[in-house]
């Protein structure tokens, strides 16, 4: 079913990964376009302050912070609890989002630190927010043209052997566009969740991989946008707001069930 998103005027938006970079040119759009922003970021509220300020300042929307660090996935339950609280969802981006790093680090859940923050953290609060999206709603999950490097190895998803920084970050983004696809072939859900290759913009996250290359923010926010409101078909894959084809490993919907169980596994405590 093509449907376009009910979320591209009025309504509840949810943003992660507000703070900066893409998410935060991305906040300050939306806030002038809907009713209710909920934004998230790692920071506490008092070190956000002029941010939201910002944020709020560009449109009358009712602006509502939620701090949650991604490297916690008890933090990132009760903050979807938290978010669920103000009522029907209307739209989901979920732009939260780290480089790897230099070398392997782990979260204290014990998890590949890239791959927690940048994927199974999202799927905690898709999943747990998934009984408050409107009928219609929007879901946009921020992947990479760089899932197209990568190769899913689920006996060494956490990247414990050959480890590098833009391997682990390539492959949490092969495993969002995975889920986008599995998420469209799931009975019985009404939203409509596509993944989206925002372009290549100079952001600190970009830069922390691979040096000062890229564009505008604003490139970004308008690719997200545009996913928002565009006509799609659940689980579609966009490139800076056309549709495009992911990667054959990405197409691979057996690998992608495997790797929905693992991740349902992983999270079993939690969903």
């Amino acid at each position: 079913m093509m449907v376009a998103s009910r979320a591209g005027d009025r309504g509840t938006v949810v943003l992660t990964g507000a703070t900066s970079g893409i998410g935060l040119a991305t906040a300050r759009r939306l806030a002038a376009t809907t009713d209710r922003l909920i934004v998230q970021g790692p920071e506490t509220r008092s070190s956000v302050d002029a941010t939201l300020r910002l944020i709020r300042d560009s449109g009358s929307a009712e602006l509502t912070y939620v701090e949650c660090d991604f490297t916690n996935l008890r933090a990132v339950a009760r903050a979807a609890d938290t978010i669920a609280q103000f009522g029907p969802i209307d739209a989901l981006v979920n732009n939260a989002g780290i480089p790897g790093a230099a070398s392997r680090r782990t979260t204290p859940d014990g998890h590949e630190r890239t791959l927690q923050v940048n994927y199974l953290a999202m799927v905690l609060l898709t999943e747990r927010l998934r009984p408050g999206l409107q009928y219609g709603a929007r879901i946009v999950n921020l992947a990479s043209a760089t899932h197209t490097m990568a190769q899913l190895t689920l006996d060494d998803i956490e990247l414990t052997r050959e480890y590098s920084a833009v391997r682990a970050y390539a492959r949490s983004k092969l495993a969002i566009v995975m889920y986008t696809r599995w998420m469209a072939r799931r009975a019985g859900s009404g939203a409509t969740a596509v993944s989206i290759q925002p372009g290549v913009i100079n952001t600190e996250l970009l830069g922390a991989m691979f040096g000062s290359i890229g564009g505008s923010v604003e490139i970004g926010a308008q690719s997200i946008l545009t996913a928002l409101s565009a006509p799609a078909t659940s689980g579609e894959y966009f490139d800076e707001g056309q549709q495009a084809v992911p990667s054959p490993e990405a197409r691979d919907d057996d690998l992608g069930d495997k790797l929905m169980r693992w991740t349902f596994s992983t999270l079993r405590d939690f969903v």
